[in-house]
């Protein structure tokens, strides 16, 4: 069975999405795991929620796409194979979804976005924030290790001669 294309729209919102998790995370872990100059991580912080809340509706609409063209390719039981992939997209997607919920739970001060708008911090209570905290950090190294193993699979196709990469561009 052939898989069905992806669109153009599906495919933008991949890479949007894809390129705004990569960014997050390494730069991210860059201010977090290394000795850098407050201001630095001021500006990457300001960077990441602004960029990071920016992609929260793309990445509900990249979910619906998804789920709705999964829908509609399922015409066999797939091989063990393919319920691993699948299993692991449904990982990346859940997991995706735990980063960015923990990390508006998680402020403590007003979200703001590039200074083009803010929205109120959610929470009030310290002890939820920070709760919320470390779930965060801990869902983004399980999101780092996902992607992770993302991007071994598609190198893994790439060497195996199947172009899963040429179809997602």
């Amino acid at each position: 069975m052939n898989p069905l294309p992806y669109s153009t729209t599906h495919k933008l919102l991949h890479w949007l999405n894809a390129g705004i998790i990569l960014w997050a995370l390494l730069a991210g872990f860059y201010v977090a795991l290394l000795p850098v100059a407050a201001d630095v991580k001021h500006w990457v912080a300001w960077v990441n929620v602004s960029l990071t809340t920016l992609m929260i509706p793309l990445f509900i609409w990249r979910c619906l796409l998804a789920f709705r063209r999964r829908g509609r390719a399922v015409a066999q039981p797939p091989a063990l194979m393919g319920r691993l992939a699948t299993a692991v997209h449904l990982l990346l997607y859940f997991t995706i979804t735990v980063v960015l919920v923990t990390g508006v739970l998680m402020m403590e001060r007003p979200i703001v976005v590039f200074g083009w708008f803010a929205l109120p911090q959610p929470l009030q209570s310290p002890a939820l924030t920070g709760g919320f905290h470390t779930v965060h950090i801990a869902s983004c190294y399980v999101l780092a290790g996902l992607v992770g193993v993302h991007v071994l699979a598609v190198l893994k196709h790439a060497l195996a001669g199947q172009p899963v990469l040429r179809r997602m561009c």
